[in-house]
C-alpha cells in the first residue's frame, strides 16, 4: 500500500470564514455573564464575547477577546442538551484536555478548557478560513494537488493524535479547517468531542449535525470503536474530496447507516478519470468494513 506522501510525490510533477459580527445584548445565553463593556454579547469567565459564529449539533462557537493576551479567540460551548448530562460534561472536559496536549501544526490548538455556569467550554484560535465542507460545497471535487496536500496534512494531524491513542470519532469535512487569504495551513479540529454526544444518551442521528455520511460501520452499528474507526471516516472524506460528495449520500439518516454497514460505494474513478490508482487503492483499503482489514492507525498512511 502506498502512503499519502508517496502518492503526492508521484503525482505532483476564498472566502474567509465569517469571524462573527457584534450582536445586541438581547441575544442571551444561560452561560454568559453580563458584559462589562458596551457592544459585547456577554462574558465567559474573563473572555469578552463579541458574537455567535456558528451553532452545531454539539456546540455553539463564539468569537471572543482574551483581554489578558489581547488576541481574538473562538470559544466552543457545549449545547444545553448535552451540558445537562453529567457524563457528557465530564467526557467533554476530559477529551478536550487530552486534545489540548496534542502539539502539531495540523491540529487546531486548544488554548484553555473550563466550565462556566455548568457549561463546559474550550478556547481555540480564531481561524480566518473555511471548512473543507464549505470548499467542497462551493467548488466540488478538489484538484488533485489540493486533494493530496489537504489529505496529507489532515492525516499527519490525525497520526499525532493516534500516537497518543486518542480517537477523533468525528472525521468529516466540517472538522477540517483551511486557511484562506493567501495561506495554506490545514487544521484538524474537534478531537474527541463526539464522545460527549455518545455519552449523553441522545440518539446518534439526532446528535450529529446533518446526515451521518462519514461514520464508520462500527459507529453506525453502535459498537465500540478504536483508532481504525477514524480511518474509515478519513477514507470516506478522501472519497468526498475526490468526487465532490460523500460515498453514501442518502437523504434519510437510517438509509445512510444501512449503506455504511452493508454496501460498498462505486469506485471514485467512475466519477473522475485523473485519480492515481494508488490513491483509489488507499481509499478502498481505508473503507474496508472490518476494522482488521484497514490500516492499524493513521501512522501507517503518512510518511515514515
Amino acid at each position: 500500500m502506498s502512503d499519502l506522501k508517496t502518492i503526492q510525490n508521484e503525482t505532483l510533477v476564498g472566502e474567509p470564514m465569517n469571524p462573527g459580527q457584534g450582536q445586541s445584548g438581547a441575544a442571551r445565553f444561560p452561560f454568559l455573564a453580563p458584559a462589562e463593556k458596551p457592544g459585547l454579547l456577554g462574558m465567559i469567565e474573563s473572555y469578552e464575547v463579541i458574537g455567535l459564529i456558528a451553532r452545531g449539533g454539539m456546540g455553539m462557537v463564539f468569537e471572543a477577546l482574551d483581554p489578558g493576551l489581547m488576541r481574538r479567540v473562538a470559544i466552543k460551548v457545549l449545547i444545553p442538551q448535552l451540558a445537562a448530562s453529567p457524563e457528557a460534561r465530564a467526557r467533554f472536559l476530559r477529551e478536550a484536555r487530552a486534545a489540548a496536549a496534542i502539539d502539531h501544526p495540523n491540529v487546531l490548538p486548544v488554548y484553555a478548557v473550563g466550565e462556566c455556569q455548568g457549561f463546559p467550554y474550550l478556547v481555540m484560535p480564531l481561524v480566518v478560513g473555511e471548512s473543507l465542507h464549505h470548499r467542497l460545497k462551493r467548488n466540488g471535487p478538489l484538484p488533485l494537488d489540493d486533494l493530496l496536500r489537504i489529505a496529507l496534512a489532515t492525516a499527519r494531524g490525525l497520526a499525532a493524535a493516534h500516537e497518543r491513542n486518542l480517537i477523533h470519532r468525528d472525521i468529516k469535512p466540517d472538522n477540517v479547517l483551511l486557511e484562506t487569504g493567501g495561506g495554506s495551513r490545514v487544521w484538524l479540529a474537534d478531537f474527541g468531542l463526539a464522545r460527549a454526544v455518545h455519552d449523553s444518551g441522545l440518539t446518534r442521528t439526532g446528535a450529529i449535525a446533518g446526515t451521518p455520511q462519514f461514520l464508520s460501520p462500527e459507529q453506525a452499528a453502535g459498537r465500540e470503536v478504536d483508532l481504525r474507526s477514524d480511518l474509515f471516516s478519513f477514507g470516506s472524506m478522501l472519497y468526498a474530496m475526490a468526487t465532490g460528495g460523500p460515498p453514501f449520500d442518502e437523504r434519510a439518516p437510517i438509509a445512510v447507516l444501512r449503506r455504511i454497514t452493508e454496501d460498498s460505494p462505486p469506485p471514485p474513478s467512475e466519477k473522475r478519470n485523473d485519480l492515481p490508482p494508488a490513491l483509489e487503492d488507499l481509499i478502498a483499503h481505508l473503507m474496508q468494513k472490518a476494522p482488521d482489514d484497514r490500516p492499524a492507525s493513521a501512522l501507517e498512511i503518512v510518511e515514515s
